[in-house]
């Protein structure tokens, strides 16, 4: 049995903030006759550049902010967490910034000013990049060198399908935990069940078909 945290995960950090809780929280997925092999945790390190915000010019320094010491904190407890193993990819900034969508309509339809905008509505546009070929390797050489019989992935990406339904040929169960977000047709078709372990929010709409309690 080997759980595989996917990206998207970090959304529920505000009750699974740590290594700790985000392996018990993978661990509900364990049937009695299950053995658990590892946990892989994939995400990205905090950006560690510097720049300047567009709208009031003020010099920020990432890696001192907030978000970058949770960040961290959350990466460092992971290490720490028996079982879990942490694959990080790169984070990439091309100092472009990113307006606030409530922001950028009133703005399109003439409501406000652009004099009206604060630096707290503008964010560095941050992207993450080798996470999915890692997700892709870690489920290929798990399949192929039979380590595991049952592969949980948590995700809601549809861009690993290639290697989940190379995994389900290679004769691996495997589950999906979309942590009741929406997702697309092709990511329910190539798993055999689909289970979230914790009560469906009011907000949150069906996930697909192949659910599983």
């Amino acid at each position: 049995m080997v759980g595989l945290c996917g990206k998207g995960y970090n959304t529920f950090k505000p009750f699974l903030y740590d290594g700790a809780n985000i392996r018990k929280y993978c661990c509900r997925h364990l049937r009695d006759e299950d053995t658990l092999y590892r946990i892989f945790y994939y995400d990205t390190e905090p950006l560690k550049k510097k720049g300047h915000n567009p709208v009031s010019g003020k010099a920020i320094d990432f890696s001192q902010t907030s978000v970058a010491k949770q960040q961290n904190e959350l990466l460092n407890s992971i290490r720490k967490t028996p079982n879990m193993a942490l694959r990080l990819g790169n984070t990439v900034w091309n100092k472009q910034w990113v307006l606030d969508f409530e922001k950028l309509a009133l703005l399109i339809k003439g409501k406000i000013s652009v004099s009206e905008i604060s630096e707290d509505d503008v964010r560095p546009l941050i992207r993450q990049k080798s996470v999915d070929m890692k997700i892709g390797l870690d489920i290929a050489s798990i399949a192929m060198k039979k380590i595991a019989d049952t592969l949980i992935i948590i995700t809601g990406d549809a861009d690993i399908v290639p290697a989940l339904k190379m995994a389900r040929k290679e004769g691996m169960h495997v589950g999906l935990d979309p942590l009741w977000k929406n997702i697309r047709p092709e990511l329910s078709e190539h798993v055999d069940f689909i289970s979230t372990k914790f009560s469906r929010p009011k907000s949150y709409g069906q996930t697909g078909t192949k659910n599983q309690s």
